[in-house]
């Protein structure tokens, strides 16, 4: 990988001022559990390459070993610093990091590493044309806080902008418990073929999602 993508930038590209932290390594040392996570390389740059002890965890080669060659472009809809788009561009695919600069400037990151940021709001259509992505990846911007109503929005819109034979990747989404089967009647009802689909305990009241689909054709 090039350097800024096995590191954060060097402070001197620092543009901004409405943040509380004013450099990159005040984000790094944020704690994990308040959404910095993907700020501490060390651990972001063993994400989806190497084996996890949780069944929930899916590597990126295995992935795209189920639509060998056929996985070109691509969305990452999530929080993060754009290490999943960088781990896919060592594959030659090109992939559009999503994110929202909630509390730290995630989209200028994404672009300092030399990667393609996306600023939507979850509210909003893509803008991209239909079936035209191999691939949509989502972890983070879905998990239990969302309400029902706006997720199915954003799963209505993915499944248009996701070509016929495209692969949706959730990963790692949580909820509690007693809502699970509605979470999961929001993405079945799309009647996409499941090639992985696993369950995991994430607390006493939570759960972890992860699964890979694949959108059927359609008769127009």
């Amino acid at each position: 990988m090039s350097l800024y993508i096995r590191r954060l930038p060097d402070d001197r590209n620092v543009r901004w001022g409405n943040y509380q932290c004013r450099n990159f390594g005040c984000l790094s040392s944020r704690k994990p559990r308040r959404g910095y996570a993907c700020f501490h390389m060390e651990k972001e740059k063993l994400k989806w390459v190497t084996n996890s002890s949780l069944p929930v965890d899916f590597l990126i080669r295995d992935v795209l070993a189920i639509k060998p060659g056929q996985i070109r472009i691509g969305l990452d809809h999530g929080v993060g610093t754009g290490t999943f788009a960088a781990r896919m561009r060592e594959l030659n695919v090109k992939i559009v990091s999503s994110a929202l600069n909630l509390g730290a400037p995630f989209n200028e990151i994404i672009a300092l590493r030399g990667l393609i940021p996306l600023y939507a709001t979850l509210n909003q259509r893509l803008p991209f044309f239909d079936n035209t992505m191999d691939l949509i990846h989502t972890t983070g911007s879905l998990d239990g806080w969302i309400d029902l109503l706006l997720m199915d929005f954003i799963l209505f819109d993915w499944d248009r902008v996701l070509r016929p034979g495209g692969l949706l990747w959730i990963d790692r989404l949580f909820c509690n418990r007693k809502d699970l089967d509605d979470y999961m009647y929001m993405f079945l009802q799309f009647r996409y073929r499941k090639h992985k689909w696993v369950l995991a305990p994430k607390s006493k009241d939570e759960v972890y999602l992860s699964a890979v689909l694949e959108k059927p054709p359609r008769a127009i």
